[in-house]
């Protein structure tokens, strides 16, 4: 058997949460995992035990296998693909039907969509977000998109001094 390596299994299993939108403590609970595992995991630390990936195998229906593999990647809707077999789970519906992280709203949702293909200033920005029941304060989209560099082009406004606009990298 291959060895498994701990930081590609961890690299995976933050891309399987990120993608649901779930913080650690959401994501941890979900998968009966203590949060300050799911940390390690994720750190791609070694010393922990397989078993503990149990918990995230079953919810994520992903094998050992799966997370295993350098080139794995989440399948897309995957959040509603786990709201459709939870939504009716008491604790994992609850869980998911919560708005999801901002990281999430910006990836899945403002990323993939036309809106930035025009330069947009903050508010337009988070009103986005409100049409679809998301709040996020405008500093919070602010300093996320800051640190989405690699897809986000960030100007000043052209007639208002101390505002950007952001737009999406072609």
């Amino acid at each position: 058997m291959a060895e498994i390596s701990t930081a590609i299994v961890g690299k995976n299993i933050k891309s399987i949460r990120e993608s649901i939108g779930l913080s650690q403590k959401d994501f941890s609970i979900l998968v009966s995992v203590s949060r300050a595992s799911l940390i390690k995991i994720e750190a791609g630390s070694t010393g922990y035990r397989l078993n503990l990936l149990d918990g995230i195998i079953h919810f994520t229906r992903f094998s050992l296998s799966e997370l295993s593999k350098m080139n794995f990647s989440v399948p897309d809707n995957y959040r509603e693909k786990l709201l459709r077999i939870y939504g009716e789970d008491v604790a994992a519906g609850v869980i998911l039907n919560q708005q999801p992280t901002l990281v999430y709203c910006i990836k899945y949702s403002l990323l993939n969509s036309q809106f930035l293909k025009e330069p947009k200033e903050i508010r337009q920005i988070t009103k986005f977000f409100a049409d679809k029941g998301w709040a996020f304060s405008g500093n919070s989209i602010q300093i996320a998109l800051k640190r989405m560099a690699s897809a986000i082009v960030i100007k000043k406004h052209e007639s208002k001094g101390n505002t950007n606009t952001y737009s999406k990298i072609s």
